[in-house]
Protein backbone atom coordinates (compact mmCIF):
# COMPACT_ATOMS: atom_id res chain seq x y z
CA UNK A 1 0.00 0.00 0.00
CA UNK A 2 2.97 2.63 0.84
CA UNK A 3 4.63 1.58 -2.14
CA UNK A 4 0.59 2.70 -4.07
CA UNK A 5 1.39 5.95 -2.90
CA UNK A 6 4.91 6.51 -3.65
CA UNK A 7 4.61 5.61 -6.77
CA UNK A 8 1.42 8.06 -7.18
CA UNK A 9 3.90 10.61 -5.71
CA UNK A 10 6.35 10.17 -7.95
CA UNK A 11 4.02 10.17 -11.11
CA UNK A 12 2.77 13.40 -9.69
CA UNK A 13 6.19 14.91 -9.65
CA UNK A 14 7.29 13.54 -13.34
CA UNK A 15 4.07 15.02 -14.37
CA UNK A 16 4.82 18.46 -12.54
CA UNK A 17 8.23 18.40 -14.24
CA UNK A 18 6.84 17.83 -17.41
CA UNK A 19 4.19 20.46 -17.35
CA UNK A 20 6.93 23.24 -15.72
CA UNK A 21 9.60 21.73 -19.01
CA UNK A 22 6.39 22.40 -21.51
CA UNK A 23 5.86 26.03 -20.21
CA UNK A 24 9.59 26.86 -19.88
CA UNK A 25 9.80 26.40 -23.54
CA UNK A 26 6.84 27.70 -24.33
CA UNK A 27 7.99 30.94 -22.28
CA UNK A 28 11.47 30.91 -24.19
CA UNK A 29 9.42 30.65 -27.58
CA UNK A 30 7.04 33.54 -26.68
CA UNK A 31 10.35 35.58 -25.59
CA UNK A 32 11.92 34.52 -29.27
CA UNK A 33 8.91 35.94 -30.99
CA UNK A 34 8.66 38.81 -28.97
CA UNK A 35 12.24 40.10 -29.42
CA UNK A 36 12.02 39.36 -33.50
CA UNK A 37 9.28 41.78 -33.45
CA UNK A 38 10.49 44.80 -31.19
CA UNK A 39 12.91 45.22 -33.48
CA UNK A 40 12.42 48.79 -35.13
CA UNK A 41 13.20 49.02 -38.62
CA UNK A 42 15.18 52.18 -37.86
CA UNK A 43 15.37 54.85 -35.23
CA UNK A 44 13.46 57.98 -35.64
CA UNK A 45 15.98 60.69 -33.66
CA UNK A 46 13.94 63.74 -34.93
CA UNK A 47 10.69 64.78 -36.13
CA UNK A 48 12.12 66.86 -39.19
CA UNK A 49 13.37 63.38 -40.79
CA UNK A 50 9.90 62.48 -40.40
CA UNK A 51 8.37 65.65 -42.14
CA UNK A 52 11.47 65.27 -45.00
CA UNK A 53 10.11 61.52 -45.49
CA UNK A 54 6.55 62.60 -46.00
CA UNK A 55 7.32 64.97 -48.48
Amino acid sequence: MQTDSIEKALAEVAACRALREKQLALRVENQRKLEAVAKPLYVLRSKKQLELRLQ
